[in-house]
């Protein structure tokens, strides 16, 4: 039986809270975040979703709803979000002690199981104060029915608990397709079986559970019946299966400098990103790519490099990377998108030892630690790879607000008359 409970804080419309974060005239105003190149609608404020547009639309689908209603359109900006992003975290953990981060705008932690409805919404207050990001705060026995708690805060107040006697009625509303865990399949599966409700699916047996979806839908069964299987400190349900960041050019370029500086840009964003959540890589796909409605749609190219060493240092990675831009590069193509996408990742811990190697993993890694500090102190690009060039094509962003956390030049002015 639990000692404890467990919380689990949600940013709310995360990557739209950011931009309102320095626009306060913004509160209230239906607002939307843009994919890197500005193609999808990837967050939505209450005001969007209301108007019916669905989460990943691409945005000329609804360009003319957008402009009818005035919807204020922002390119993303994951320096932005992840700055705000670790600032949520560190007031959290200051308040609560350790935490397990799940994503950018969620974060798994340890309360007393005698906390109160009220303690709880005392610690909202804080972060909403301290950071000025609106969170919602799930309480629960498992990390399951946390989740699911956090989603009915949202409707409330921005907090609710789960306790077994609220439970045993709330889960003949929940649909199966709202809890974590159970995805669009076994949903579909489920229904044909007439089970529609959580509460239905708990009714049926582990055995059963286990024959017909797997494993892993069996522990969203004992999770609903209150009983742990995801435990706190683990992070297995957190390392994702791989890591992506594209981009694309404002105009096409056939110059080999600047897919070298787009390429070697996105590595460094994904290394740092490894090296944030302690994970490696060992497998690495680099593509250039030219405008799929071109004379050229069939000369892009990618490359897969499988590594003799899992890793998460930028150095190792960028080399790997440049050699594979230099191998398919063609004079005079014109490419319009580059993109890197890391596989098979595991924790850095799960690293055995390269008896061939002359250093350890510790001084492989001071150079990235030391560069990812003053980084984050001072702003992204403070200390960068030479191959990252200053000049050339631009992403096609062209909605993206200032870095104001991260930049000197984007910090607000503010003018008392």
């Amino acid at each position: 039986m639990n000692v404890y409970m467990i919380g689990l804080l949600d940013c709310n419309n995360f990557f739209v809270s950011c931009q309102r974060l320095f626009r306060p005239d913004l509160e209230g105003v239906p607002v939307a975040v843009l994919s890197s190149n500005d193609g999808c609608i990837v967050a939505r404020s209450q005001e969007v979703k209301d108007l019916g547009i669905a989460m990943g639309v691409p945005l000329f689908q609804v360009k003319d709803i957008c402009d009818k209603h005035n919807i204020v359109l922002f390119s993303g900006n994951l320096t932005l979000y992840r700055d705000i992003s670790s600032r949520v975290m560190r007031v959290l953990a200051d308040e609560v002690g350790e935490c397990d981060i799940y994503s950018i705008d969620e974060a798994f932690f340890t309360l007393p199981d005698d906390i109160t409805h009220d303690s709880i919404q005392a610690l909202r207050d804080v972060v909403m104060k301290k950071v000025g990001i609106p969170v919602s705060i799930g309480v629960a026995s498992t990390k399951t029915l946390a989740k699911q708690a956090s989603g009915m805060g949202k409707k409330g107040d921005g907090v609710y608990l789960i306790d077994a006697e609220n439970w045993s009625t709330l889960s003949n509303e929940v649909r199966c397709g709202t809890v974590w865990g159970l995805g669009r399949q076994t949903t579909a599966q489920l229904s044909k079986m007439g089970v529609k409700t959580a509460y239905e699916f708990m009714q049926l047996t582990p055995t059963q559970i286990r024959q017909d979806f797997g494993v892993s839908t069996e522990r969203v069964y004992h999770e609903l019946h209150g009983e742990p299987v995801v435990s706190m400190g683990s992070n297995s349900r957190s390392i994702r299966k791989s890591m992506t960041n594209t981009g694309s050019f404002s105009k096409t370029t056939t110059d080999i400098l600047t897919l070298e500086s787009a390429v070697a840009k996105q590595v460094t964003n994904i290394a740092q990103n490894l090296r944030d959540k302690s994970v490696v890589c060992a497998r690495m796909n680099v593509s250039i790519q030219t405008d799929r409605y071109g004379d050229f749609f069939m000369q892009g190219d990618s490359t897969e490099v499988i590594l003799s060493e899992p890793t998460s240092s930028t150095s190792v990675l960028l080399k790997y990377a440049l050699k594979a831009v230099q191998k398919m590069y063609i004079s005079k193509v014109p490419y319009k998108k580059t993109g890197v996408t890391v596989t098979s990742l595991m924790p850095e811990n799960y690293i055995t030892a390269n008896l061939f190697s002359g250093e350890t993993s510790e001084e492989k890694g001071q150079l990235d630690s030391v560069t990812d500090s003053i980084n984050k102190r001072f702003g992204g690009n403070m200390i960068h790879t030479a191959a990252i060039i200053q000049k050339g094509a631009v992403s096609a962003s062209s909605l993206r607000s200032p870095s104001y956390t991260t930049s000197w030049k984007d910090i607000p002015i503010v003018r008392a008359k």
